[in-house]
């Protein structure tokens, strides 16, 4: 059998006074690969950083969308985001936030917990938390919402009444030993319960 002999450990020091061997210049035909010593090797392999990995995106929130050559009469129900750009007769009762898109044309009420309208509205606006008309919007209707934005080059036709408007409760969790319970938000069937009694 054969011995194996150790490297000998290197004096930095050493190394780092010694002057460096003259530059040698490789044929154009020829290139020699840099060899790493073991001292940079190793500096190398506790310097290197790992890639930097992608952070997890929250899933993005589902939004449907009503397309502008659709055309839909009777009462509709929805629980998820709501872009309207076609032709809508009848009511809307909705959970979540509802937007009629700048082609949007509503003939009926809305009670939704938030109403954004871009387009044209023949009806009442019941928001739980905020009804905003963007510049060219036509409501012919009343508004009824504790919040109420309208952008200059909106028309409003009805009135607006903030008193009356459909409240959303505080709900208390139950905790166990606790007097005092955190809120909550309202779930689906609880916003809905809520705007259909407005």
């Amino acid at each position: 059998m054969w011995k194996r002999e150790r490297p000998e450990p290197m004096d930095l020091e050493k190394v780092m006074l010694e002057p460096s061997p003259p530059a040698v210049k490789a044929s154009p035909a020829v290139a020699t690969a840099p060899t790493a010593t073991p001292a940079t090797a190793a500096t190398a392999a506790t310097t290197a950083t790992p890639a930097p990995s992608a952070a997890p995106q929250p899933p993005a929130s589902k939004v449907s969308t009503l397309g502008a050559s659709l055309k839909f009469k009777g009462d509709l129900q929805a629980d998820e985001d709501l872009v309207i750009q076609g032709q809508v007769e009848g009511s809307i009762l909705h959970t979540r936030s509802l937007t009629i898109g700048a082609q949007g044309r509503m003939q009926g009420d809305i009670r939704a917990r938030r109403i954004v309208v871009q387009g044209s509205v023949e009806g009442n606006l019941y928001a739980l938390e905020s009804v905003t008309l963007a510049a060219g919007a036509k409501v012919h209707g009343d508004v009824f919402s504790p919040k109420i934005s309208i952008d200059d080059g909106a028309r409003l036709s009805g009135r607006i009444d903030m008193d009356n408007a459909p409240a959303v409760p505080t709900v208390k969790v139950s905790t166990l030993g606790s007097p005092e319970a955190p809120a909550r938000e309202l779930s689906t069937h609880e916003v809905g319960a809520l705007l259909s009694r407005s």
